[in-house]
């Protein structure tokens, strides 16, 4: 062979090992890229203070579903020096949260810490102390963001939030449902004179200098932003948004929500709507769910798509099956076919419910982003498999028997959030009697009655169903055993409704001695099962809310 030749052959294999390893440099970094779509866990400690150890446990279980980060909603659950009146008596030490910060990370999992910033402030202003510090005199969710107080105070918070969790991608500021923003005097006439949208984004700029500073990408909720879309620009591109829809599904809905008006049908869309949000169509001019992402993503803003497991309209034990289902695994598709940064999955705790009855649903987003081919039944089946090791769905259908979501044992018909606001302030005596009068005059109350009066029956017949399933599982007995406490608490709840029925109608029978003994009771058991997962003290508290309000009911 001649030196010409040779050095050919050389030089071509030359060529092709360096076109190899630019191949599997692209690979390495295509998968890396794969990888880096954010699948978000979310940690809520609003209302509920939750054992060290069960947090670790969950983290451990969140990493191997196949989550890679975790959102951290800590509110007044570590001893702040910011705030130390908002810190609630069970609240963990900086030197616990860290350790357990330091446990998430060896797992895989990228810390995102949130702390509201406008909204849902009520365990901060509540406080006289912070008083001053309120957008509204008369209410204590939310701040105003006009007054130097607030963004210096919130500045502060953001540098000891930024000692606590280390270095950092990601930190959410919040921002969701402020409804009393821009109504004092001062943000009132500034909303009116730059609008509403350049106020929130002028205040939220002027925050997140601290994080800018550090090269950490802020994010917001969307909703606030969405209710004037007209005035979208102002918000930077800096902002991630974390776009949370806890109705759609996978497929087309009835219903989408158009953030100012509430939730439509496809008949109530206006046309100015549509000029205003062209993507609430799809391209056969149905609706399309989950439009919100498909417009901010137009808009070149990075977007994480939010789902739910626990979220309003459940019921106090157990969260709706076949919604969250069809949420999650919705969300996540979304997210997939779009190539969003991520999503997200909230799990709002002032909803009561643990982690192990939402342990189905929670896999579902890891699964469905690296599946994102398979329909939403087949999705399920996987799941179903992998979690009881049985092919049968029907254990899925028992779970939404059980689920059921009824009058004085959903949103605020007890006493968990009877104001309406993220608080746990005890209900007043009379609350019940009050809720029965206002259904009453508004003439809901035998739509809500017939409601009331199925419960016992769907309950039942979920219970019967699964104690049927059980002896053919093989495996995610805790899971199963949650559902069965939940489903054992839900069913004593439809009786104790039924008999605010009964009570209404003057039934002579009613033995109101015998019924307070009953709820009593319940209000034991149902505080030794939250132990498992609460403080003790945030255990007693939230039985306290659930029950009490019954018992002087039937006083």
């Amino acid at each position: 062979m001649s030196k010409r030749k040779t050095s050919v052959h050389t030089w071509f294999r030359k060529l092709l090992l360096i076109v190899y390893l630019i191949l599997i440099a692209t690979s390495v970094i295509y998968c890396q890229s794969k990888q880096e779509k954010l699948i978000v866990f979310h940690f809520d400690f609003n209302s509920v203070s939750l054992n060290k150890d069960y947090v670790i446990k969950w983290l451990n279980k969140a990493s191997q579903m196949g989550y890679n980060a975790v959102l951290w909603e800590i509110e007044d659950d570590v001893k702040w020096v910011t705030c130390p009146e908002c810190s609630s008596p069970d609240a963990f030490t900086k030197a616990e949260f860290k350790e357990i910060i330091e446990y998430s990370r060896a797992l895989g999992l990228e810390p995102i810490p949130l702390l509201q910033t406008i909204g849902h402030a009520e365990y901060v202003l509540q406080h006289e102390k912070y008083y001053p510090l309120r957008e509204d005199s008369n209410r204590y969710d939310c701040y105003c963001t006009s007054n130097k107080d607030v963004r210096g105070f919130i500045k502060n918070w953001i540098d000891e939030y930024l000692e606590l969790f280390g270095n950092l991608k990601y930190f959410h500021l919040g921002g969701d449902e402020a409804y009393a923003f821009a109504t004092c005097s001062i943000c009132k006439a500034t909303a009116e004179k730059i609008g509403k949208n350049k106020l929130y984004a002028d205040y939220l700029n002027d925050i997140a200098q601290p994080l800018f500073n550090k090269k950490i990408r802020p994010g917001i909720w969307s909703d606030m932003i969405l209710s004037h879309p007209n005035e979208l620009a102002v918000i930077s591109k800096e902002f991630i948004f974390w776009d949370w829809n806890y109705w759609d599904g996978d497929s087309v809905p009835e219903r989408v929500m158009v953030w100012g008006e509430g939730r439509l049908p496809k008949e109530k869309i206006t046309v100015e709507m549509k000029n205003h949000l062209p993507q609430i169509f799809d391209k056969n001019d149905n609706l399309n769910p989950f439009y919100t992402s498909d417009y901010l993503k137009q808009k070149g803003y990075d977007i994480i798509l939010c789902s739910s497991s626990r979220c309003y309209g459940d019921a106090i034990f157990v969260g709706k099956n076949d919604l969250h289902i069809d949420n999650i695994i919705g969300a996540a598709r979304k997210a997939t076919k779009l190539d969003l940064l991520g999503t997200c999955v909230t799990s709002w705790a002032v909803r009561i419910p643990n982690y192990e009855t939402q342990e189905m649903w929670l896999n579902l987003a890891p699964f469905t982003i690296n599946n994102p081919s398979l329909s939403k039944e087949n999705i399920l089946e996987e799941i179903l498999r992998h979690l009881f090791k049985i092919n049968n769905s029907d254990i899925s259908k028992a779970f939404e028997k059980i689920s059921y979501s009824f009058p004085f044992s959903n949103t605020n018909t007890t006493g968990i959030m009877w104001t309406g606001l993220k608080d746990s302030k005890p209900a007043p005596q009379n609350y019940i009697n009050e809720l029965i009068t206002r259904w009453k005059n508004k003439n809901q109350w035998n739509e809500i009655a017939e409601s009331i009066s199925k419960s016992p029956y769907e309950i039942s017949m979920g219970l019967n169903e699964l104690n049927q399933i059980i002896p053919r599982i093989n495996g995610g007995y805790e899971i199963i055993e949650n559902w069965t406490r939940a489903a054992y608490f839900q069913y004593w709840q439809s009786i104790v409704a039924n008999k605010i029925l009964n009570k209404e109608s003057c039934d002579s029978k009613i033995d109101n001695k015998e019924i307070i003994e009953l709820i009593t009771s319940l209000k034991k058991e149902y505080t030794n099962w939250a132990r498992e997962w609460m403080t003790e003290k945030s255990a007693d508290i939230n039985a306290g809310l659930i029950y009490d309000v019954f018992i002087n009911y039937f006083n």
